[in-house]
């Protein structure tokens, strides 16, 4: 009786596992590094004086972390910003922290707050004078 599955079948099974497997962990790969859940985008942007080394300012970077509503953040020490990213609801409302309280963190971890800048995706009401 002659064996269907002899050694050259093996091999090109194996050499198309290898194939499949290789180019699967390539798109994962790819997929992982272009996803749009990796770009970063900011919902506010808040000016802070005093905002020059990032080491001077781990307190800052800790104390909104910890808070509930923030999901993201990044500190610009050139430009002195705090860019931050809130958590979004089930209908795609973003969960903001109210400006007072973002002047009262960062006035806690020993900086001044110079604007508050909301980033929001609204478009322009077209009805109103430019």
């Amino acid at each position: 009786m002659k064996n269907r599955f002899t050694h050259t079948h093996v091999w090109s099974f194996r050499r198309y596992l290898l194939i499949f497997a290789s180019l699967f962990i390539g798109w994962k790969l790819v997929m992982s590094l272009f996803s749009a859940d990796k770009f970063f985008k900011p919902d506010m942007e808040v000016k802070v004086l005093g905002l020059v080394c990032p080491s001077c300012a781990v307190g800052l970077k800790n104390s909104f972390k910890r808070h509930i509503k923030v999901s993201e953040l990044k500190m610009d020490t050139k430009k002195q910003l705090l860019l931050l990213d809130f958590k979004e609801g089930r209908e795609g409302s973003i969960y903001y922290i109210k400006n007072k309280e973002v002047i009262q963190m960062v006035e806690k971890a020993g900086y001044e707050v110079k604007s508050i800048k909301i980033l929001a995706d609204r478009k322009p009401n077209r009805y109103n004078k430019p």
